[in-house]
C-alpha cells in the first residue's frame, strides 16, 4: 500500500510542478518543402484543476492541406503567461504519464494517454474543410453514451484524497455530436 501511495504522489508532484525542458531540444514543427502548405493548430486545450493554473496542456496538428494529410500531432505544455509557449512534458512527467501516438489513415492520428490505470484517447483528424479537429468518446450527465463527438474544451479533474490530488478522475468535455448537438460529459477511459 505504502508504494501505491508514493507512485500516488510523484505523479502529483510531477504535474503541479513546473514543467522544465528536460529534453536536450525542444520539438518543432514538421520539417516540410513549404511552410504555405503546412499549417498548425490547436486542437484542444486541457485545462487542469490542480497544479500551476497558467499551465494548460494542448494538442497541436500540423496538415498539408492542399494534400489532404495529417502530418503530425503533438500533446505538449503551453505557458499562458508567455504568449502560450509550448514546451515538451519532460521526461519526468513521461516516464509517469505514457503517451502513444498511432496514425490511422493519411487524415487521422490517434494519442492515447494512460495514466493512473486509465487510457484516455483523443483522435485528431483533418475534416474535408481543412480544419484539424479531434474527436472523443463520451458518458453524458444522462447516462448516454456518445461515440464520436468532436470536442470543444477539456478539463482534466484530479482524483483526490483528503483534498490532496493523489491521480487523475476524469478528464470533463464540452462537445458536438455529429448532428451539431452540443454535449458535456467524461471523456470515456479504458482501464489498464
Amino acid at each position: 500500500m505504502d508504494l501505491i501511495w508514493l507512485s500516488a504522489h510523484v505523479l502529483v508532484a510531477t504535474l503541479m510542478a513546473d514543467p522544465v525542458v528536460t529534453s536536450p531540444e525542444a520539438p518543432s514543427a514538421p520539417e516540410v518543402a513549404t511552410v504555405a502548405t503546412v499549417a498548425s493548430a490547436e486542437v484542444v486545450r486541457v485545462k487542469r484543476d490542480f497544479g500551476k493554473p497558467n499551465f494548460d496542456l494542448v494538442i497541436d496538428g500540423w496538415a498539408d492541406v492542399e494534400a489532404a494529410h495529417l502530418r503530425e500531432i503533438r500533446l505538449w505544455w503551453t505557458n499562458t503567461e508567455e504568449v502560450d509557449h509550448r514546451k515538451p512534458l519532460g521526461r519526468m512527467i513521461e516516464r509517469m504519464v505514457k503517451l502513444q501516438y498511432r496514425r490511422l489513415s493519411d487524415t487521422a492520428l490517434t494519442v492515447a494517454v494512460a495514466g493512473d490505470g486509465k487510457r484516455f484517447t483523443f483522435t485528431v483528424e483533418l475534416n474535408k474543410d481543412g480544419k484539424v479537429v479531434a474527436y472523443v468518446p463520451i458518458d453524458t450527465a444522462d447516462g448516454r453514451f456518445i461515440r464520436r463527438c468532436r470536442t470543444d474544451s477539456a478539463r482534466l479533474l484530479a482524483r483526490r484524497v483528503l483534498g490532496m490530488p493523489v491521480g487523475i478522475s476524469y478528464i470533463a468535455v464540452s462537445c458536438h455530436d455529429g448532428r451539431g448537438v452540443l454535449h458535456e460529459g467524461k471523456l470515456r477511459y479504458r482501464e489498464i
